[in-house]
């Protein structure tokens, strides 16, 4: 009942309108009976503005697009997209052309599968199963142009961390580009205590020489020793902060190899890894101020 009398008033405001347009121009007629053309010219206004109320109200209601239609229309400001989709489109009409059960069944679970990927990369992120795939990923945000800030934080538990053929690749590119200047480059190193005895002013071996290594080329290294977060347990991750456009967490087996890797453009998730870098840096000792020790 109410939205039946918003109507009503909502048409019946171009009727007073028409009405007291022409209750003026009778005045004006009485007292200018001349003025002929004055009072068409107001009646020919009520008349207009009811019209265009009417027809705001039309256009209104055809605003009420279907969600389907809506996302076609979005999807097609995407030409890119919407290539993908209509050759998807044709993948499912051919599916559905095949009616064996057992493909059927394989068929959903494996579109299912797609479809988990799919959500995935909805919510800006990509995974990586494969150390080669991710590392071309890495290295391509590191030469993206507009990088300036590369952040990383290598949690190690094993002496082999990036001892691998990848990740001595990986290393040499953080080199080659810091050298150039073509990016600056901060490392923190969280490192297990056996790897980092209280008694030894630094890590054991290998880990001391790949991180005295990256100094002597211009990185920033600082260190911290596992037991020191204490409670602080959340701080305790392996991720690389490009910039402010993208992070990528990386999971390692006992060995230090890539078992997963997972890309972030997530500009919340950032802002997240920026305040675990604070807090981290808290702990942290400079690579730099060991060596002054040393001496």
């Amino acid at each position: 009942m109410p939205e039946r009398l918003s109507q009503s008033r909502f048409y019946a405001f171009p009727v007073w309108m028409g009405v007291g347009c022409g209750v003026l121009a009778i005045t004006l007629f009485l007292l200018q009976q001349h003025n002929v053309l004055l009072l068409l010219g107001l009646l020919l206004l009520g008349w207009i503005s009811g019209q265009l109320c009417k027809i705001s109200q039309t256009l209104k209601e055809r605003t009420d697009i279907p969600p389907e239609l809506s996302q076609l229309l979005k999807l097609a400001r995407d030409p890119e997209l919407a290539d993908v989709h209509s050759q998807l489109i044709d993948c499912f009409v051919g599916i559905s052309t095949l009616r064996d059960p057992i493909f059927r069944q394989l068929a959903s679970q494996r579109l299912a599968s797609l479809l988990q990927q799919a959500e995935t990369l909805s919510a800006a992120t990509i995974e990586y199963s494969s150390t080669e795939s991710w590392r071309v990923a890495y290295e391509e945000l590191l030469r993206s142009p507009g990088l300036h800030l590369y952040r990383s934080v290598a949690y190690i538990e094993s002496a082999h961390y990036w001892q691998d053929g990848p990740g001595q690749q990986s290393t040499k590119l953080n080199l080659e580009l810091q050298e150039s200047r073509t990016i600056s480059i901060e490392r923190t190193a969280i490192i297990a205590d056996h790897l980092w005895p209280e008694s030894e002013l630094f890590p054991m071996e290998p880990i001391h020489g790949w991180l005295n290594e990256q100094y002597r080329h211009g990185i920033w290294v600082q260190l911290v020793r596992e037991s020191v977060l204490g409670n602080d347990l959340d701080l305790l991750s392996d991720l690389g902060i490009y910039g402010n456009r993208a992070i990528g967490q990386q999971v390692a087996d006992p060995a230090g190899r890539t078992l997963q890797f997972v890309l972030s453009f997530d500009f919340d998730k950032v802002e997240q890894a920026e305040a675990m870098w604070s807090r981290l840096s808290v702990y942290a000792v400079s690579f730099r101020d060991l060596l002054d020790q040393q001496h």
